[in-house]
C-alpha cells in the first residue's frame, strides 16, 4: 500500500473528535492531517451517534483505517460500563463494515474487533482508554517527563519513564486516587464543586450547591478562553459573553448583576480561581512526590493546559515544556485523535513517529 489513510477517532461523552492522517509509505512522509470535533451530549438517549460520526467522516473523507478510543462508555444513557463498550464497538462494526477497524485498551494496545469479541476483560478495558494514547505518542518524542492534559471535562496528568507510561492507575477509580485523574476541566465543571463558600462584603457565604456556572463561565470572565472557545452549553442555555458568565457566577450566591457590584464579583471570580489553581497544585505536589521532589521531570503540557502556566509558576519550580512545541504537528489538531491515527500507522508500518512531527513540504 502507497498511501495509509487513517482516521484517529476519541468518542467521549459530550464530544466526538476525530483526526485524519494521509501518509505516503513510499516517500515516507507524512501529506496531509485534519482533526475535527463535533459536540454531542451522550448522555441523551434521544440523540443518535451514528449521524454525527458518519458527518465527520464525510468531513474528512475517506479512510482504510480506523483507530478508535473511547470515554463515553460513563454517559447515563448506559447502565454498564460494558454496555457502553459494546454500544461503540458495535456502533463502528455495524456502520463501518469496510473499515479495518482496531480499538485501544488502557495500555495503549490494539485489537481489531475479533480479538475483543466476546472476551469480557479485554473489552472492560477499552474503557475510558484515550489518556493512555495521548501518553504512549508523547512517549515516542520524549523519554521522561508528566504529561498534563486539560481538556473540557477533566484533567490528566500521565508520568512517563523511559518513554514508558508510568502511570500506578489503568482504571478512571485507579486514577483519581494516584492523582492521576481530576475532574476539573476547562469548560464544563460544575463551579460549586470548586469551593464551598466564596467571600462577599466581609463574610464567606455558603454556595448554593446547584449547577447555576460552569468553569467555561470563570474562564471566560476571567480572560482565560474567548467566547470561540466557549463550546458547551452554558447552565442556563444563556449566552457565551462575559456579561451573561458573570451573571451565572453571581448566581452561586443567590445574587444578579443588578445586587452586585463588578468588583465584588472580580474578587469572588478571583477566589474561585484560585481554589482552582490550588487544587491542580495539590494533584501536581501529590504526583511528584513520588519520584522527584525537586521538579527536573519537565511537565508537558498541552495547549488548554498552557493557560494556567503563569499562575503554576508562582507556586512551583517546575519545568514546563510544551506539547506543540515538541510536535508541531499537534498544532490545529487534537492530541488524543492524533495520537490514536500515528500509533495505528506506526503498528501497521513500524515508521518511526519522530520523523513525523510536520508535514512534508512537497
Amino acid at each position: 500500500m502507497e498511501k495509509y489513510k487513517i482516521i484517529g477517532w476519541d468518542i467521549g461523552g459530550a464530544n466526538i473528535k476525530a483526526t485524519k492522517i494521509i501518509y505516503n509509505q513510499q516517500k515516507q512522509k507524512l501529506e496531509s492531517i485534519k482533526s475535527v470535533s463535533k459536540f454531542f451530549p451522550m448522555w441523551d438517549q434521544n440523540l443518535n451517534p451514528k449521524a454525527i460520526i458518519q458527518e465527520i467522516y464525510h468531513n474528512l473523507a475517506e479512510a482504510d483505517y480506523f483507530a478508535v478510543t473511547m470515554t463515553a462508555e460513563l454517559a447515563d444513557r448506559f447502565s454498564t460500563k460494558i454496555e457502553g463498550i459494546n454500544f461503540i464497538v458495535d456502533l463502528f462494526k455495524n456502520n463501518f463494515t469496510n473499515k479495518k477497524l482496531f480499538f485501544f485498551n488502557n495500555q495503549a494496545q490494539l485489537f481489531n474487533p475479533l480479538e475483543i469479541a466476546n472476551n469480557f476483560d479485554r473489552l472492560l478495558e477499552l474503557a475510558a482508554a484515550n489518556w493512555s494514547v495521548s501518553a504512549a505518542f508523547a512517549a515516542e518524542f520524549k523519554s521522561d517527563f508528566v504529561l498534563f492534559d486539560l481538556g473540557s471535562s477533566t484533567i490528566d496528568l500521565i508520568p512517563v519513564k523511559n518513554h514508558q507510561i508510568a502511570a500506578r492507575g489503568r482504571t478512571d477509580v485507579e486514577r483519581l486516587k494516584e492523582a492521576e485523574l481530576i475532574y476539573l476541566g476547562l469548560l464544563r465543571s460544575n463551579l460549586s464543586n470548586l469551593t464551598k463558600n466564596i467571600p462577599y462584603q466581609g463574610q464567606m457565604v455558603d454556595v448554593i450547591n446547584e449547577y447555576f456556572a460552569s468553569t467555561a463561565d470563570l474562564h471566560l470572565f476571567l480572560d482565560i478562553i474567548t467566547p470561540a472557545d466557549y463550546s458547551v452549553s452554558p447552565a442556563d442555555n444563556g449566552e457565551k459573553t462575559k456579561k451573561a458568565a458573570a451573571a451565572r457566577i453571581a448566581r452561586m450566591i443567590s445574587l444578579d448583576l443588578n445586587s452586585i457590584s463588578a468588583g465584588q464579583l472580580q474578587l469572588i471570580a478571583d477566589y474561585i480561581y484560585n481554589q482552582e489553581i490550588s487544587l491542580i497544585y495539590s494533584k501536581l505536589l501529590q504526583l511528584y512526590s513520588r519520584f522527584s521532589l525537586d521538579y527536573k521531570i519537565p511537565l508537558m503540557m498541552n495547549r488548554e493546559a498552557a493557560l494556567f502556566e503563569n499562575d503554576l509558576k508562582m507556586r512551583s519550580d517546575f519545568n514546563f515544556i510544551s506539547l506543540e512545541e515538541l510536535i508541531p504537528v499537534l498544532k490545529d489538531n487534537t492530541l488524543t485523535t492524533t495520537a490514536a491515527a500515528f500509533l495505528l500507522l506506526k503498528k501497521l508500518t513500524k515508521t518511526d513517529l519522530t520523523k513525523l512531527k510536520e508535514l512534508a513540504n512537497d
